[in-house]
């Protein structure tokens, strides 16, 4: 086998081979025996057919399984013998394919770059110091006790903002189907209603039955109203006040195991410098980590890129479809969406490259043992039990990506380990 080779960039090559005539004719006679010991022809017991009998018969059929087979199996021994990891399927330029003609074809394709990863010991860092300001801890608690609001009738209140309305409401858009919902609740002034759907109702009281028309620009997030015209009938049942607890003692004991609203804050401070401090240590490494891909350099398999934006925009679209929009029905420009992930696409392949020549470098290794307790995290955060979340990976074949991941992650962790990271003050 005859093999010519040319770099048209360190990640992209095109390959010619060659096969001697005798040889195409060896893997013809033999594909054509293949052929005769099941061939089954009227005149001819199974297995006897005459093997030119056969290879007239099944002219086409042999030629295109040896084609196929020769091609599959040239390119695996040529990349072997030259030592390149192809990615993804080779694209074939030229295919010459000729009985008593030596058998060749050009084609190109993209591998996994060669370099050796360098200077990721001992990167320099700065971490910012964490603080959490009284401001912080107010406004924690201020979202605590929101969540914590009574809805309480007040007999005779006329309705303003931030009461909550019991109502029975009729629509009739003047293009599409007409609604009606029953004892919902409407809070005025939320920002999910129209300013002149909430002034429409303010001032109402328990026992009022208003009819107005709202018109919905044509970016109202409700897509089945945006753009219409909605004739409403709204007979008013209850006016809710919301009745929101003290900021004491007593509120603190019931949120837990606190004597004190003092020891309430204490927690909170707690939390949220966890919490900052958790996001510190994220934003840390992910400088460490662009610092050792400035230190390495790579050309990018473009296979690779183009897979990594493909996965972005379909973590995209699942998104918008579990907060219950529809792609399809969405103006989107999907070629700007592209190019807008192209770049950090570049980064993350540019990333997992690097950091699998890290593992490389260091000898690291994953354990069964390290997999399944990722597993079993994962499930917890699910809600799932890990053994049929393990099996679902197993099913589809996710468990070697996921031990790569946690490769991965352990090189960042060790580059991390080691790096030089000044507190400031």
């Amino acid at each position: 086998m005859r093999i010519e080779l040319t770099e048209d960039s360190p990640v992209k090559k095109t390959m010619v081979v060659e096969l001697e005539a005798d040889l195409l004719a060896k893997e013809t006679d033999a594909m054509v025996r293949q052929y005769g010991k099941h061939a089954k022809i009227p005149g001819f017991r199974k297995g006897k057919v005459p093997l030119d009998v056969v290879r007239t018969r099944f002219a086409k059929e042999v030629e295109e399984e040896v084609r196929d087979r020769l091609l599959s199996r040239c390119f695996q021994e040529a990349t072997a013998e030259k030592g390149l990891r192809p990615i993804g399927d080779p694209k074939l330029d030229d295919l010459h394919f000729k009985a008593g003609e030596p058998f060749r074809f050009t084609t190109t394709f993209e591998v996994f770059p060669e370099f050796e990863v360098k200077n990721y010991r001992e990167i320099e860092a700065r971490r910012p110091k964490v603080t959490v300001g009284e401001d912080e801890i107010d406004k924690t608690l201020e979202e605590i006790r929101q969540s914590r609001t009574q809805l309480e009738t007040r007999e005779g209140r006329k309705a303003g903002t931030g009461d909550v309305l019991v109502a029975d409401v009729e629509g009739a858009p003047d293009e599409g189907e007409a609604f009606q919902r029953e004892a919902v609740m409407i809070e005025l002034g939320a920002s999910n209603n129209l300013p002149e759907f909430n002034e429409q109702l303010d001032g109402v009281e328990a026992g009022d039955a208003k009819e107005f028309w709202v018109e919905y620009p044509e970016d109202f997030q409700a897509q089945e109203l945006a753009g219409t015209r909605v004739g409403y009938k709204v007979k008013i049942h209850e006016v809710k006040e919301k009745v929101l607890p003290g900021l004491d003692d007593e509120f603190a004991k019931d949120l837990g195991d606190f004597g004190t609203l003092d020891e309430l804050r204490g927690k909170i401070r707690e939390d949220i410098e966890a919490r900052k401090n958790h996001e510190t240590d994220r934003d840390v490494r992910q400088r460490i980590l662009d610092k050792v891909l400035l230190e390495n350099p790579i050309a990018l398999p473009e296979l690779l890129v183009d897979d990594e934006v493909k996965h972005r925009l379909e973590d995209m679209v699942r998104q918008l479809m579990q907060q219950g929009m529809d792609p399809e029905q969405l103006d989107l420009d999907w070629k700007e969406l592209r190019q807008k992930q192209e770049e950090p696409a570049r980064k993350a392949v540019h990333a997992r490259l690097v950091l699998e020549k890290v593992a490389v470098a260091e000898k690291l290794k994953i354990d069964n043992a390290e997999v399944e307790e990722r597993v079993r995290q994962q499930a917890v955060a699910m809600g799932e039990k890990p053994a049929k979340l393990l099996e679902d990976l197993k099913e589809r074949k996710a468990m070697q990506g996921l031990a790569i991941q946690l490769l991965r992650e352990k090189s960042l962790d060790l580059i991390a380990s080691v790096a030089n990271i000044q507190n400031e003050e």
